[in-house]
C-alpha cells in the first residue's frame, strides 16, 4: 500500500500586511483563492485540506472544505504543515500557500514530475530568495521525525531553514519563476489583478 498524497492549502496566516484574509481574495473568474487552489490541487491528490487557525473557522470562504486547524505553538507556516502531519501521519503533503495566485495545473504537474519520494521534500529553488521554496513543495511523510528534531533541538521553525537542513530534492528548472510569487500587500494585489 502506498502512502496517500494529500493537498494542503496553507491559509492560516494573519494577513497583516494585506489587511484582508488572503484566502478570500479573488484573482480568477470570481473564485476566491481557497476555492481556486482547491480546484487546481484536487485532480492530483487523494484529498485536499485547508490549513487554518481555529479563529478562522466561521469565515465564509472556508465553509464546505476539509480543514486542519493549527495545533502547534509555532508562529510560522510550519505550524500548518506539522499539524497536518500530526493528523495524518501516513500521508505525504503537496503544500501550497494561499497567497500564491499563479499556481496552476502545469506547475503542480511539474512539481509531481520531479518528486523525489525518498528525499524528505521536493521543491523548486526560489527565483527571488534563492534556496528552497517551501510553500509550494511536497513534504514526505517520512520527514516528520527529522523536522520534529530540528524544531525541538534547534528551535528552527522557518520552513525554508528546515528544508535547507534536510536532504531536500531541490529543482532549478521546469517552472516559470512567476508561479512562485507571493502576493502580500494591497499594492501587489492590484498589480497582480492588472
Amino acid at each position: 500500500m502506498h502512502n496517500p498524497l494529500y493537498g494542503l492549502i496553507l491559509a492560516g496566516g494573519k494577513s497583516t500586511r494585506m489587511g484582508h484574509d488572503k484566502g478570500a481574495l479573488i484573482y480568477h473568474n470570481g473564485k476566491n483563492q481557497v476555492s481556486y487552489l482547491h480546484e487546481i490541487l484536487r485532480p492530483f491528490v487523494d484529498q485536499v485540506f485547508v490549513s487554518i487557525r481555529s479563529i478562522q473557522l466561521p469565515k465564509t470562504h472556508l465553509q464546505g472544505y476539509d480543514v486542519i486547524e493549527d495545533v502547534r505553538d509555532i508562529a510560522s507556516p510550519l505550524n500548518g504543515i506539522l499539524s497536518a502531519m500530526d493528523r495524518f501521519p501516513a500521508a505525504s503533503w503537496l503544500v501550497t500557500a494561499v497567497d500564491m495566485p499563479y499556481i496552476n495545473v502545469a506547475a503542480v504537474q511539474a512539481l509531481l514530475d520531479v518528486r523525489g519520494p525518498k528525499t524528505p521534500a521536493t521543491c523548486f529553488i526560489s527565483p527571488t530568495k534563492g534556496g528552497a521554496d517551501p510553500l509550494f513543495a511536497i513534504w514526505e511523510a517520512h520527514a516528520k521525525t527529522e523536522i520534529e528534531t530540528l524544531v525541538t533541538n534547534e528551535s528552527i521553525t522557518c520552513p525554508r531553514n528546515i528544508l535547507a537542513l534536510l536532504k531536500t530534492h531541490l529543482v532549478q528548472d521546469g517552472i516559470n519563476a512567476k508561479v512562485l510569487r507571493n502576493i502580500n500587500t494591497p499594492q501587489e494585489y492590484i498589480g497582480a489583478l492588472s
